[in-house]
């Protein structure tokens, strides 16, 4: 006779919390990503400029660049800056899966195996109800899936942590991003930030891609589109800038935010004027600075850091 057991609230915790802290031996492997490895056009060609783990998803462009440039409505030029650049931000976020944690790993497995239902619950019930998950190489979490329509266009979400899926992901958001920077006025010309270059933060200018729409659709990837694919227009404050579609601008919240105290910039300024709190200041929407790219912070890393490192993978790509 079999013996039924009864799981308690606790016990099923406890079973997530087994699950996600174990450290998973490899990828679950799903029909779906055998499908994509069949239409990689196998057998795999071995590119030795981009990691082991890329190499499925720079086949997979190659060999199916006519229809990608259809869907993305780029040339081969474009097609094959875009996917370099996707390979730099998945090497950025997780050095292609090196860096996830044992957490995200273990949601990637329960996802794939059908409970991705099991791991909302469990992130909701400990971290509230807007918790989420960035997962995969590229680090989307299931809501950037789906507003950029990936569902539709690459597959299921949890379905995707494999090179090819979340290469594609990569492709298509950054390719919606770039052409939306390119038509706000944005231009294939190299970034600057002549602000941080006067208090000499920046000695060497900008290493990044040399195309500044490209730049900020690179820096969206990582921080929110209405800071990164506008035009920057001057304010009464010589050194702040801000999007030009704003009429006025807050640097900060408050003068207690880490933003505030801790920014290298104002370390770096003498004028005690310059140095006080700014407060709300004004956008002068006519006064628009040329490739400028805003000197942005994230909890580890600068947004001008984050595209010279992905800047710096692609010209590392340059076997393809």
């Amino acid at each position: 006779m079999m013996k039924i057991i009864k799981l308690t609230e606790s016990d099923l915790i406890n079973i997530v919390k087994r699950v996600l802290e174990e450290q998973p031996d490899e990828k679950f492997d799903t029909p779906y990503n055998k499908e994509l490895m069949r239409k990689a056009n196998k057998p795999i060609t071995n590119y030795t400029c981009v990691p082991d783990k890329i190499d499925t998803f720079v086949n997979y462009v190659l060999a199916n660049k006519n229809e990608l440039m259809g869907k993305l409505k780029l040339d081969y030029k474009d097609l094959i800056l875009l996917t370099k650049a996707s390979i730099g931000i998945m090497g950025r976020e997780t050095d292609f899966g090196n860096f996830s944690t044992n957490t995200d790993d273990g949601s990637e497995i329960l996802r794939g195996i059908g409970l991705s239902s099991l791991v909302d619950w469990y992130l909701k019930r400990n971290y509230g109800k807007n918790a989420s998950q960035s997962l995969g190489y590229a680090q989307f979490t299931p809501e950037t899936w789906k507003r950029y329509g990936l569902d539709k266009i690459v597959g299921d979400y949890n379905l995707s942590f494999n090179g090819i899926s979340q290469g594609l992901g990569t492709l298509y958001g950054l390719n919606l991003r770039y052409k939306k920077a390119l038509s706000n006025g944005l231009k294939p010309q190299p970034s600057v930030n002549a602000i941080l270059a006067k208090y000499g933060l920046t000695k060497n200018g900008i290493n990044g891609t040399g195309n500044h729409a490209l730049d900020m659709a690179i820096m969206s990837h990582n921080m929110p589109e209405e800071k990164t694919i506008y035009p920057y227009c001057t304010t009464n404050h010589p050194l702040y800038a801000a999007p030009c579609y704003k009429t006025k601008h807050k640097p900060f919240d408050s003068e207690k935010s880490t933003n505030f105290t801790d920014s290298n910039l104002l370390k770096s300024v003498s004028d005690l004027n310059l140095k006080k709190f700014p407060g709300e200041l004004t956008v002068n929407k006519s006064s628009v600075i040329p490739n400028f790219i805003p000197n942005l912070g994230g909890k580890h890393h600068s947004g001008i850091g984050y595209v010279e490192e992905v800047a710096t993978y692609i010209r590392k790509a340059n076997c393809f």
